[in-house]
């Protein structure tokens, strides 16, 4: 097992998106980033879009505009070792998982031909 390579959200933003609002100008944009001190690599997606707003009962959520930026990243030490240590457990649920359903189907099987 080796280390992955993530897709990960290193920015969003957003903004009103009512009806006479407009999406961000590459000024704006540029605006945005530098606030936050990200600097864009050669890699990083840029996602300039318009959200939708809901309203339902109690809740609700206006029309926005939002940017966000993704960067691959190499997951750190601390996330394979999780990582690693979660398909282990899951590899030895699945196992015991297995043979339980084997022991019943076993069972149920000896007592047809009895």
């Amino acid at each position: 097992m080796k280390k992955e390579i993530k897709n990960k959200q290193i920015f969003y933003t957003c903004k009103d998106g009512g009806i006479y609002s407009k999406s961000y100008s590459w000024g704006e944009v540029k605006e945005e980033l530098s606030r936050k001190n990200i600097e864009l690599q050669d890699g990083d997606r840029l996602s300039i879009y318009f959200e939708e707003g809901w309203n339902e009962g109690d809740s609700a959520r206006d029309d926005m505009y939002a940017i966000s930026v993704y960067r691959d990243e190499i997951e750190t030490d601390e996330e394979f070792e999780k990582r690693k240590a979660t398909m282990e457990y899951l590899k030895e649920k699945g196992k015991k998982s297995r043979y339980e359903q084997y022991l019943k189907l076993k069972k149920e099987f000896e007592d047809d031909t009895k």
